[in-house]
């Protein structure tokens, strides 16, 4: 008798468990980089900032991305104080149902960091290919998977 109750109630958990429906989530890290000249604060005032980059696109990416797709795990850049920030890092954690809905958010990343560098280039008045002693006078940007 225990064993027919068993297998009973094993029957009904895997015919419930069958007709529910399962969405399988999938996340996965983006790293977002920010280039740009950097130089003192004294002597290069004015110049882009790859951090304000990196905070324009935080804006823009919560405007983009839907609630729940995304996590901000890391926003970091610059290397000293008095510095205009040569660099910039955001790091997300993307969360989606299939492959088709991922790439739309790494889409949506790629667009909004690319906003965001043109909205701090155009701030500051660089457009490309200008130079500052030498290097792109603009913050230039990537997005990678990791």
């Amino acid at each position: 008798m225990t064993r027919l109750i068993s297998a009973i109630a094993l029957a009904l958990v895997v015919g419930l468990t069958a007709a529910t429906p399962v969405h399988a989530q999938s996340s996965v890290n983006v790293r977002v980089e920010f280039q740009g000249p950097g130089g003192h604060s004294f002597g290069a005032y004015g110049r882009v900032s790859a951090v304000h980059a990196a905070a324009r696109t935080v804006i823009l990416l919560q405007k983009a991305l839907p609630a729940g797709s995304y996590q901000i795990t890391n926003l970091t850049g610059g290397n000293s104080v008095n510095a205009i920030a040569s660099d910039g890092l955001i790091e997300l954690k993307l969360t989606a149902r299939n492959a088709k809905a991922y790439d739309a958010l790494v889409a949506a990343v790629t667009k909004a960091a690319e906003e965001g560098a043109a909205a701090e280039n155009a701030f500051r008045g660089v457009k490309a290919g200008d130079l500052t002693a030498g290097a792109p006078a603009t913050v230039r940007t990537s997005v990678k998977r990791f």
